[in-house]
């Protein structure tokens, strides 16, 4: 996820990525030894929620059934699509209805950056799986309420299962390597940590990019399927998304580098791009890989296109973007 770097530009980018550095390697913020007291304590409280899960799962679905282009084509797994083929006439109209309004109000509603969106996916998320869904807007809820029984039997129960299990495996690392990563973040970032516990919602399906996370509170939504998620480098991506509830100073500091370039060179308008988010992917990563050294493993040979390896993910993910 690395943006791409016009040659033209290459040296200028790697100042500004210094600066950020330096920036960041001069903090040692009073806010550490805050935290310190805090290590005990658990930075995250994993969900897995009934009324979250659909949600994201029909958003996909009807996502997938539209016209795509570029590389992230959006599918669903092979099991998932083979269980349409198990929905009785019945099952399938009441379904059929639910993605059809997805596809009519939703899915041209970007689930990060559409505000309208973050609150549903906050709402639903805290419903859990109870039948409370009075906040959620009506014709959603009508929705929603239509496919939970198909959704419930067919496939529930395996997305359900996979969320545990993948946060059953995730949490000795976060016992053995939590601690210290919380705050080296918070040391490198100047930032304290969002709150504590971080809430991140386990998910059969997130956005095109596996995993997202929305601020005020800082929220990550995190797909468990999503091959890049697996292992160790389960431990990063959520450490990763957390940090962009910590990032306002490093993007502060390049800004303030832009202007500066800008300033030296009048006319060319510099723009670093998204170089904030290769410092989360930079800094996350390497401090997992320092840690599990032997054992981390990037970003799987079928989505990063190279071999397995001791390598963080900023280095060899190709996956593009801004705010994931």
């Amino acid at each position: 996820m690395v943006p791409m770097i016009p040659p033209k530009v290459t040296y200028r980018f790697c100042i500004l990525y210094l600066v950020v550095f330096c920036f960041a390697g001069m903090c040692r913020c009073p806010a550490e030894t805050a935290v310190s007291g805090e290590a005990a304590q658990t930075p995250f409280e994993f969900h897995s929620g009934f009324w979250i899960n659909l949600h994201h799962f029909l958003y996909r679905q009807a996502l997938s059934s539209e016209p795509q282009t570029g590389p992230n084509l959006l599918t669903l797994t092979d099991a998932d699509a083979a269980e349409l083929q198990q929905l009785s006439p019945e099952e399938r109209a009441s379904w059929d209805a639910a993605i059809s309004y997805y596809k009519d109000f939703l899915v041209n509603r970007d689930l990060l950056f559409d505000n309208y969106m973050v609150a549903i996916k906050n709402q639903l998320g805290d419903a859990e799986s109870s039948s409370d869904l009075l906040s959620v807007p009506a014709e959603l809820k009508k929705a929603l309420l239509k496919a939970a029984p198909v959704y419930r039997k067919h496939w529930w129960p395996n997305h359900d299962s996979r969320n545990r299990q993948w946060i059953l495996e995730l949490k000795p690392l976060l016992h053995k390597y939590g601690s210290g990563i919380s705050m080296a973040l918070v040391t490198i970032y100047d930032e304290s940590w969002p709150q504590r516990p971080v809430r991140a919602d386990a998910v059969a399906y997130a956005n095109w990019a596996g995993a997202y996370t929305t601020i005020e509170p800082t929220r990550p939504t995190i797909s468990t399927t999503d091959p890049a998620n697996q292992g160790v480098a389960a431990l990063e991506i959520v450490f990763h998304e957390t940090s962009h509830g910590m990032v306002d100073k490093v993007a502060d500091s390049i800004r303030a580098a832009e202007r500066n370039v800008n300033a030296l060179h009048p006319g060319r308008d510099f723009s670093s791009g998204s170089l904030w988010h290769a410092v989360l992917f930079y800094t996350a990563g390497e401090l997992v890989a320092e840690r599990v050294s032997g054992l981390f493993r990037t970003r799987i040979k079928m989505v990063s296109g190279h071999g397995p390896g001791r390598t963080p993910t900023a280095r060899s993910s190709n996956r593009t973007g801004n705010l994931t």
